[in-house]
């Protein structure tokens, strides 16, 4: 559980706060905002933002309670707290809704491919459609 001091902090000195936070994570490259996670967050810390995010992001692409618990390692709690967090959600939401968007329309098009290139046709490595096919299914059944 984290420790917050009792002394509150004026809200004058929160915003200057936040926008120097801002300055150094908002406003950086992969590369630098990665390096700046990894001095300012322990890996417990790190796992636990990650872990969230792709909870928010299984919920809202309609995955199955029991297989993110099953991926991510989380207890159903965690993601039934998380499910009700999403509908008050003015951030996250948003971001992973224009990410969707675009996913949804790659989804789309490799659909499209597989369903053109499939196992049985002439001339096509069954093979490799049939792995293609396969990962795909599973990709749309477990959201990753």
């Amino acid at each position: 559980m984290v420790r917050i001091s009792p002394y509150k902090v004026t809200p004058e000195k929160y915003n200057k706060i936040f926008s120097i936070f801002y300055e150094v994570v908002g406003k950086q490259r992969k590369d630098i905002f990665n390096k700046v996670l990894f001095d300012l967050l322990s890996p417990a810390e790190r796992i636990m933002i990650v872990k969230r995010i792709a909870i928010i992001y299984l919920l809202m692409k309609e995955i199955d309670y029991r297989i993110i618990c099953k991926v991510l390692k989380v207890s159903y709690t965690s993601i039934s707290k998380f499910r009700i967090m999403i509908e008050k959600s003015e951030g996250i939401v948003p971001a992973l809704q224009i990410i969707l968007k675009t996913e949804r329309m790659y989804v789309f098009f490799e659909e499209l491919f597989n369903d053109i290139f499939a196992p049985g046709v002439y001339g096509i490595n069954w093979t490799a459609a049939w792995q293609r096919k396969l990962s795909f299914q599973r990709k749309k059944d477990h959201g990753l």
